[in-house]
Parts: structure tokens; C-alpha cells; sequence
């Protein structure tokens, strides 16, 4: 359906282009040099320019409905954001916890043998203190949003 729409959409899009082309305005359009300088009457007739105007009409109003068209058929493929995602993975905080754990145990247990380890053991202390911080953190907000629900559509 949408490819249909896309086709009909493109080719009125030419036809309109080509009909606006050929009339004939202040400068003559592209029918003064390019059917031998005549007029665009001579090669379509003497009611030329009443079918060029219908015709504009036409494909202007066909254009339009297109557009619409395909705007309803994306709007519709398109997801509410206001729908919660169904498939998205909790976040386990306790298993985090236990690898902070074991990492803070590893750093006891191995001894600093220079001044820039113990640089970097510190850093690392500093980091898994912050890890933990954000850990309970994401926790209280899974919690919040557990209690809250979403508005349905």
C-alpha cells in the first residue's frame, strides 16, 4: 500500500512540474523557445490554457491527497511514546554488587608495590564507591517506577 501510494505520490509530483512548466506566465515559460517560439496554443490547441490550468488544479489536488496519505501511513507505523517497552531487561543489582564485591576483595589481597599502584588502587576504590552509589540509585528508581503506572492509551 505504501509502495503504491509512493508511486502515484512521484508521478503526479512530474506531471505537476511538467503542467506548471508549460504554461505560459510573464516570461512564457518554457513553450516560448522550446516548440519552435511559438505559443503553447499552437501545439495544444486554442483551449491550451483553460486544460493547462484544469489540469494544475488537478495534480495540485491529487499532490495534497497524497501527502496526506502518506503521512497517515507513517503515523500509523509509528509507535506511541507513551507505551511502556515490554521487552526491556531489569537491571539486576545484586549481581552488580557481588562484582564490586569481588573486585575490592581482589585489591586487599594483592599488595601495592609502588606508589602509582596504590595511585590506582585508590582510584579504583573511589570508582567502585561511586558504582555502588549509582547502583542504589538505579535500584530506588526501579522501585519508583514500579509504583507508578503509565497512562494507557
Amino acid at each position: 500500500m505504501n509502495l503504491l501510494v509512493v508511486c502515484i505520490h512521484v508521478l503526479v509530483c512530474f506531471v505537476l512540474i511538467i503542467v506548471i512548466l508549460l504554461q505560459a506566465g510573464r516570461g512564457q515559460g518554457l513553450t516560448g523557445g522550446s516548440f519552435g517560439g511559438g505559443n503553447v496554443q499552437s501545439l495544444f490547441g486554442t483551449k491550451a490554457s483553460s486544460f493547462l490550468t484544469k489540469a494544475t488544479s488537478v495534480c495540485a489536488i491529487l499532490f495534497l491527497f497524497t501527502c496526506v496519505g502518506l503521512n497517515i501511513l507513517e503515523v500509523q507505523k509509528s509507535q506511541s511514546l507513551f507505551k511502556s517497552p515490554g521487552a526491556q531487561a531489569p537491571l539486576d543489582v545484586e549481581q552488580i554488587k557481588k562484582a564490586l564485591e569481588k573486585i575490592k576483595e581482589t585489591d586487599k589481597t594483592a599488595p601495592a608495590a609502588t606508589t602509582a599502584g596504590a595511585d590506582t588502587a585508590n582510584a579504583a576504590e573511589t570508582a567502585q564507591t561511586d558504582v555502588a552509589k549509582v547502583a542504589d540509585a538505579a535500584k530506588q528508581a526501579v522501585a519508583t517506577t514500579d509504583q507508578t503506572e503509565l497512562p494507557k492509551n
